[in-house]
């Protein structure tokens, strides 16, 4: 039997759309041509950011539906440090330079054209050529989903925000309230909502506000699963099954994705006690970064039957935040 070809390409220093266009090109020429484990050295970049980082997603999600796997080259810390907060090391295999010794030499290139011949040509050359069957358009695994969603954003430290959410008690004393906040983000896993004032009937569920965009924490909380499909606002979403792994109040929560935008358009909560909240999401797009815009909540617990509506503002992105802001979290 033979044994897997291998090629290995680089992303070139100056990143831009049409030097990651040429390196997809490059990827799928040589995928075409017999390779089927593909390495990409990732070590000249500067910063593994957010269009590099859905670049090489999607060059995985290609390689897969056409039989072969994608590996990160990454020795430097800076890049090793990137792929573990955005959990990419879990969707990835990343070799380090002891790991290279099957390896041939990076075509550094990244011109669609000649470099994709080159390719080709070697391996054709090398007489190994493996007809790479296609997996016939598979869905992401739960891992890739949470992978996409947390790329949105890998250049994002941290940021700062108003939150505005009018509350409404549908059930006795039928009350309106309005709640005003500061909502508060930091790498690597680290949400925190803090409201100027809350009263009593609210009070805990202002944690939703907290750990609605933390999927970083769902890895480490719960196991995900496939649950299906579901039209959100007119489009096709994802929805991946979260179940705590240390049973709480919680059975479980279903997370709608958009696989276009690889946003949390929807989530749901169902609780032992027959309870649900349902929250849906709208984004805006502040200094390049994808954030909260709004949220609709709809709460049908126990006693409580509440409609809550969300308004973010005023962002301040990758600015100072003090540890002591998030020191009240429970884990």
């Amino acid at each position: 039997m033979s044994a897997p070809l291998a090629v290995q390409l680089a992303v070139p220093k100056a990143v831009s759309p049409e030097a990651l266009q040429a390196l997809r090109a490059d990827v799928v020429a040589a995928i075409d041509a017999g390779a089927t484990e593909v390495t990409i050295d990732v070590d000249d970049v500067g910063v593994l950011d957010s269009p590099l980082i859905a670049a090489l997603i999607s060059i995985l999600r290609e390689a897969r539906e056409r039989g072969a796997t994608v590996s990160l080259l990454a020795t430097r810390k800076s890049i090793l440090e990137t792929l573990h907060i955005t959990a990419l090391e879990k969707v990835f295999r990343v070799v380090s330079s002891g790991d290279q010794s099957a390896l041939p030499p990076p075509a550094r290139k990244a011109k669609s054209g000649r470099a994709a011949a080159a390719i080709a040509g070697a391996l054709l050359v090398a007489g190994s050529v493996l007809c790479a069957p296609a997996s016939g358009g598979q869905e992401p695994s739960p891992a890739d989903v949470i992978a996409n969603v947390v790329a949105q954003n890998a250049g994002m430290q941290s940021y700062r925000a108003r939150v505005d959410i009018a509350v409404a008690l549908r059930s006795f004393p039928y009350l309106s309230q309005r709640l005003q906040g500061t909502t508060y983000y930091k790498r690597p896993d680290n949400y925190e909502v803090v409201f100027d004032d809350v009263p009593s009937y609210a009070r805990g569920f202002e944690r939703i506000y907290t750990d609605i965009d933390d999927p970083i924490a769902w890895q480490r909380h719960f196991n995900a699963s496939p649950a299906g499909e579901r039209n959100v606002a007119g489009h096709r979403d994802l929805v991946l099954r979260l179940v705590q792994k240390v049973r709480g109040m919680i059975d479980h929560e279903d997370v709608a994705v958009d696989p276009a935008s690889w946003h949390i358009d929807a989530m749901e909560w169902h609780y032992y006690n027959g309870g649900t909240i349902s929250m849906t999401q709208e984004y805006q797009d502040v200094a390049g970064f994808s954030v909260l815009a709004r949220q609709h909540a709809t709460i049908r617990i126990p006693f409580v039957h509440a409609g809550a509506d969300a308004v973010y503002g005023d962002y301040q992105t990758n600015v100072a935040i003090d540890d002591s802001v998030f020191v009240g979290k429970k884990n």
